[in-house]
């Protein structure tokens, strides 16, 4: 016969798995509270929107909220947000409907795309991480009687499958991490690039095309506009002469040929924001005769105004 396993050899088998259980449970929680810090650091930099003078700002108030907000709430914002199914869309930033027309405007958002099948089978894993997360800090004591053996030894098997399930996930996590830090490295390599400060600051595109509404040359002769007119508005006609020297001074870095264009003439013409008038100088008289000569025609403009109806 089998010699009966005697009661002092279960109990220090019963203190070592309950100790175990304890190692495990910390284990699983320590790693759920990194992967809550990794995914609360990726949805702070996710959105971004405002004036350049209140960015830093907005961004510390997103951090403050995004760090007051629960596992589940955070992966509602992470499947709602950033993980975005092909079909649906991009979301809108949470202040587009705030951005003045007249006002420089930063608008930043990061998205990962996916098939709508992906995206769907993603958030149904993630709601098992949110659930798993809630049973371990919540439910373990009621689910296992951990003054009985086998409980112990069924709580021991639990927690090293719960902190497989947490591990997979936060390094699928680390890697969507890893790649929004090289997006967003990319990005900012290109915003220090003469070509995003083309397209940016100027409107030329990387194709040459021009967004002549908000181009440099176009703010420029506005600019003139302003300074030369009399009264220091744009209800004036504006000699173009005079607008190309008060532009040399001011901004000598806009010039046609960056856009694309052979004259000033054509800047007037080719961004459809002004109204173009020639006009004779004043006659003046001649030494001796009396007679009068002209100089040809001086071009003036101003920016355009819709008509009245």
């Amino acid at each position: 016969m089998d010699a009966a396993v005697s009661p002092a050899l279960d109990s220090t088998r019963l203190a070592e798995l309950q100790r175990a259980v304890q190692l495990k449970l910390g284990g699983c929680l320590l790693r759920l509270q990194q992967y809550e810090r990794l995914l609360k650091a990726m949805l702070a930099n996710t959105d971004l929107a405002g004036e350049p003078a209140q960015l830093q700002a907005l961004r510390d108030a997103r951090v403050a909220s995004v760090h007051k907000t629960t596992l589940g709430g955070l992966v509602s914002l992470f499947t709602g947000g950033y993980l975005l199914a092909e079909e649906g869309g991009a979301p809108a930033a949470e202040t587009d409907d705030k951005a003045p027309g007249d006002k420089l405007w930063f608008s930043f958002q990061q998205r990962m795309e996916m098939s709508a099948e992906r995206h769907e089978a993603i958030t149904a894993e993630l709601k098992e991480l949110v659930d798993l997360r809630n049973e371990l800090v919540h439910h373990l004591l009621e689910r296992f009687d951990l003054g009985q053996l086998d409980r112990c030894e069924a709580a021991v098997a639990y927690l090293d499958a719960s902190r497989a399930t947490i591990d997979r996930h936060y390094q699928t996590l680390r890697t969507w991490a890893e790649h929004m830090d090289n997006a967003r490295a990319l990005a900012a390599s290109f915003m220090n690039s003469d070509a995003f400060k083309d397209m940016f600051i100027d409107g030329i595109a990387p194709d040459g095309q021009v967004n002549w509404p908000a181009s440099g040359i176009v703010s420029s002769l506005r600019e003139a506009e302003q300074a030369l007119a009399p009264s220091g508005g744009q209800a004036h006609w504006i000699e173009l002469n005079a607008a190309i020297t008060w532009i040399a001074k001011q901004h000598p870095d806009q010039t046609p040929k960056r856009y694309g264009c052979s004259s000033w003439r054509q800047v007037l013409h080719e961004s459809g924001a002004f109204e173009v008038m020639k006009k004779t100088p004043a006659q003046t008289p001649t030494a001796g005769a009396g007679t009068t000569t002209t100089t040809g025609t001086v071009v003036c403009y101003r920016s355009r105004r819709e008509e009245q109806r």
